[in-house]
């Protein structure tokens, strides 16, 4: 035991006897050297224990050697019950050892001082004392009790079969000195057990700590950190026929099942994809939990790359089998990525950002998709990144400009306005097309800002032709409006804002939205899209016919204008079917009170088959490009306020052309 233990021995003083102690020991007495050298051993005994049962044994075998007991027993409580006491005895008897046993009694009540016990005593003592002691073979014998932070912890006691048996002088001065050396013992043997549970509590503690640092909270699998541990130890073990691969699994669309079916159901779902890949893969492989939506794979021992690719298409099939959440059929696809040790890796996390870059790629391409990293790949991500970071620069520095295409009446080709197109002068790549950095825009967020500065600049336009032309017709300037905007808080405030500013009436102009604004949160686009119309502006429905379930929100939202989409138009032809379900489209729109315009008319067959099918309006290079502000002043002051109606594209020839 620790040094402090044979401190706290020393502090221990010499307690006398009491009066009526020294009353009731009417044995005969004998000196004894032998009780008291134990008494002055007795510390260094019980220094040596190392468990409370060692320390009760030894003090107990010391006991009965110095006074030449048959039995000495310790009793005391076992746990907070009253009732639930522990004796533990030595005999020198012929039973050299009674092990200990639990019983169930009502304790030593009202002994809680030293006393000697004659037979009658003995007698009185509980039942299964008695008989666990057998105490039915003792005459006499002593009793002193045991205290703990000055609690009543239990009794040391000691028995003699014959009365006539020599006693040693001041035997219970002893007995007691050594009680109180004996609990001084429990008290240190308590501490030291507090000591060690605590340093245990402290090392699962930290076990647990390091697991959840190398583990994910939700299922139970490897995080990133552990996983680049695995990586690194493939990569060092691998040979030149042992190739080592990385697989990063994305579910597609997995926020659309939050949104619909809640956090606990999508969380449900990670845990079955986590089980399904665990179990498609081999105890080699290393799986780990990415990201919210994303897995990551290490496969060791792969032979080439066709192996590569077969586990990943193992591992699709296993997502996409359907799933049972909450009583509702699911069904999920994922994109992948998958890069393959070579020469080239220095670091496992380039094979990493390869398989990242590659999943980049996948996603990019739609849903369901497997793509294994290409060196070009990396040339595209960088591009990519760079294009990015000239876009946030372009909306500080704003460098967009704004195009506008004529639409117009197609029976008689009169001018009614305009459709707003955004297009980037970038100060080294000249005019870039928004197919170029709208996809962009959109996935970044920053179409926002973009959306923004367009209606700002529209809405300007038209301030300034109202105030060349105060008797101008009324014209309509159609501004296209992502779906981003609809998240934002102030969007029908910024709208105002901007046609107050400018001095604008609110009929002037139209909102173009795609299908996507309407599939986002159906009750809120619905409350902001009536709150503009209560406004006065009007609503188009731009790309009709491409959207999966455009039908279903034509009687839901009430549009002014339906855009029939140009993949319809460019196919137009006399008898085909592209031609009767264009057809059937205007027929549909003329039913719920909204008017037709027709995208990307080019030729004169188009128009003549559009009029025939009595659309309204239509816009496209038959009739002009989109133009530059200078140049649709020009068209506004030819068309309205010179010769009437288009008759030929190109009629600013000395414009740029611009991007479609």
């Amino acid at each position: 035991m620790a040094q402090s233990l044979t401190t706290a021995y020393q502090h221990i003083p010499v307690v006398p006897p009491t009066e009526s102690t020294t009353a009731q020991l009417t044995m005969i007495t004998t000196p004894s050297q032998s009780l008291r050298q134990c008494v002055a051993e007795f510390s260094v005994y019980l220094q040596r224990c190392s468990t409370l049962s060692d320390l009760l044994q030894t003090a107990m075998t010391k006991i009965c050697e110095a006074i030449a007991a048959d039995v000495v027993a310790v009793s005391h409580r076992w746990s907070n019950d009253d009732n639930c006491l522990l004796a533990i005895a030595y005999s020198q008897g012929p039973t050299p050892e009674i092990c200990p046993r639990y019983f169930r009694w009502a304790g030593l009540t009202g002994l809680e001082h030293s006393q000697c016990l004659n037979a009658t005593a003995l007698q009185q003592m509980p039942t299964a004392l008695e008989q666990s002691l057998q105490l039915q073979h003792m005459d006499n014998g002593w009793i002193v009790p045991l205290w703990y932070n000055e609690q009543l912890w239990g009794h040391l006691m000691g028995f003699w079969q014959s009365r006539f048996a020599p006693r040693p002088v001041d035997i219970m001065a002893h007995l007691e000195q050594m009680a109180a050396q004996l609990m001084v013992g429990v008290k240190f043997m308590n501490l030291q057990r507090q000591i060690n549970y605590s340093q245990g509590q402290q090392r699962r503690l930290e076990q647990l700590l390091h697991h959840l640092q190398l583990h994910d909270p939700l299922t139970g699998l490897p995080n990133r950190r552990h996983l680049l541990q695995e990586l690194t130890q493939a990569l060092s073990a691998e040979s030149t026929s042992q190739l080592t691969g990385v697989v990063l699994v994305n579910v597609d669309r997995f926020q659309a099942i939050n949104d619909s079916l809640g956090h606990e159901a999508g969380d449900q779902l990670l845990l079955e994809i986590s089980f399904r890949l665990a179990q498609a893969l081999k105890p080699i492989h290393a799986l780990a939990h990415w990201g919210e939506d994303t897995f990551a794979i290490v496969l060791r021992q792969l032979p080439d790359s066709d192996s590569l690719a077969a586990i990943a298409a193992k591992l699709r099939h296993q997502i996409e089998r359907p799933y049972d959440c909450n009583h509702t059929e699911v069904f999920l696809t994922c994109c992948m990525g998958i890069s393959l040790s070579h020469s080239a890796h220095t670091t496992p996390e380039a094979l990493l950002q390869e398989a990242d870059t590659a999943l980049h790629q996948a996603k990019s391409q739609g849903q369901g998709r497997i793509l294994s990293f290409q060196p070009d790949m990396h040339d595209q991500v960088v591009a990519r990144l760079q294009l990015e970071i000239d876009l946030r620069k372009a909306i500080q520095r704003q460098e967009f400009l704004l195009y506008y295409q004529p639409i117009v009446t197609l029976r008689d080709k009169t001018l009614v306005g305009f459709e707003a197109l955004v297009r980037w002068q970038h100060p080294t790549l000249g005019l870039i097309s928004p197919a170029e950095f709208i996809p962009l825009a959109e996935e970044t967020g920053l179409i926002v800002a973009i959306d923004q500065w367009c209606l700002q600049t529209a809405c300007e336009q038209m301030r300034q032709w109202q105030q060349r032309w105060p008797n101008l017709p009324p014209l309509t300037i159609s501004v296209n409006l992502s779906s981003h905007n609809f998240s934002q808080p102030n969007l029908v405030k910024h709208i105002q804002t901007c046609l107050e500013t400018a001095e604008v009436a609110p009929d002037r102009l139209k909102l173009e939205i795609t299908e996507s604004v309407l599939i986002v949160d159906t009750g809120l686009t619905t409350a902001i899209l009536t709150e503009l119309q209560q406004l006065g502006l009007q609503v188009s429905m731009d790309d009709f016919g491409t959207g999966y379930s455009s039908l279903n929100y034509l009687h839901q939202f009430k549009f002014n204008t339906l855009k029939v989409d140009q993949s319809f138009i460019a196919l137009l032809e006399a008898g085909t079917e592209k031609t009767a379900i264009v057809q059937a489209i205007i027929t549909l729109a003329h039913a719920l009170g909204m008017d037709v315009v027709a995208e990307g008319v080019e030729t004169s067959a188009q128009h003549d088959l559009l009029v025939a099918m009595y659309c309204e309006y239509g816009q496209g290079y038959l009739f002009d490009r989109p133009l530059t502000s200078d140049d649709a002043t020009s068209t506004i002051e030819q068309q309205i306020f010179g010769s009437a109606g288009f008759t030929m594209l190109g009629s600013h020839s000395n414009s740029p052309k611009p991007l479609p």
